[in-house]
């Protein structure tokens, strides 16, 4: 949604490295470091915050892989201006840089979802939900009854596709997608059914299962229809075209 914004810099992390590296986009070089060892943060992933020039960070701790909590960056000037050092998990952020929701996976089973309100003057926190089911991977969705997003989540070992509210916290299952791939068989880290939406002009949204591919009415919140016959898929892309 904020795609006309322009940004001259990207940043690059390393491998068991505690810092971060400012990438000029135009020259292709490194511009600064961002030395984060005081807060013995390695970035595991960075999001960013267009609206209000935010970077987000989950950290892990070097060589063990400890969740080590978020970090909040400011984008002009690279200093941390923020720490929680007690929110682990991977960071959102909505298609509209107002909503940041944090998903922590629970060592014994189950996740929770940390919704905070991205403002001028930082994070606010809105509220969280627990749930059973072990998330796997996450999209928003234009909301039906704000300016602003809803979010879809898919289950790693159940047949079951939440939806959230991300004004009022209301949840809803959506049954019946299919089983997932077994989470062994995917690689670098990718999620085991991903989902994915086709935009903000579309109602749909497609997740993969064990054998077929399900596509999800995100407006009604029912399963629109299953593509069957297709063995383990793994990735989806959504694209558009544009009719002359």
């Amino acid at each position: 949604e904020l795609s006309h914004y322009s940004f001259k810099y990207g940043y690059v992390t390393h491998t068991n490295q505690r810092g971060l590296y400012k990438l000029d986009l135009v020259n292709l070089r490194y511009t600064r470091s961002v030395d984060l060892t005081p807060y013995n943060c390695v970035p595991a992933q960075v999001r960013f915050s267009a609206l209000y020039g935010l970077v987000v960070m989950e950290c892990l701790e070097p060589v063990t892989n400890r969740p080590t909590g978020q970090l909040l960056l400011d984008y002009l000037t690279d200093s941390v201006i923020e720490t929680k050092p007690t929110l682990p998990g991977v960071p959102y952020i909505s298609p509209d840089s107002r909503k940041l929701v944090t998903l922590d996976r629970s060592s014994s089973g189950g996740s929770t979802l940390i919704v905070e309100e991205i403002t001028a003057n930082g994070l606010q926190f809105t509220f969280d939900v627990k749930t059973t089911l072990n998330i796997s991977d996450i999209t928003f969705y234009p909301s039906q009854t704000t300016h602003s997003y809803d979010l879809y989540a898919s289950a790693q070992d159940k047949e079951d596709i939440l939806f959230l509210n991300l004004l009022t916290g209301k949840v809803e299952i959506i049954t019946g997608v299919g089983k997932a791939i077994p989470v062994q068989l995917t690689k670098w880290n990718n999620p085991n059914r991903p989902i994915s939406g086709s935009g903000v002009f579309g109602q749909y949204m497609v997740t993969p299962a064990s054998e077929a591919l399900f596509v999800i009415n995100g407006r009604s919140r029912t399963v629109n229809c299953e593509i069957g016959a297709v063995f383990h898929p793994s990735h989806n892309v959504w694209t558009t075209l544009k009719f002359h």
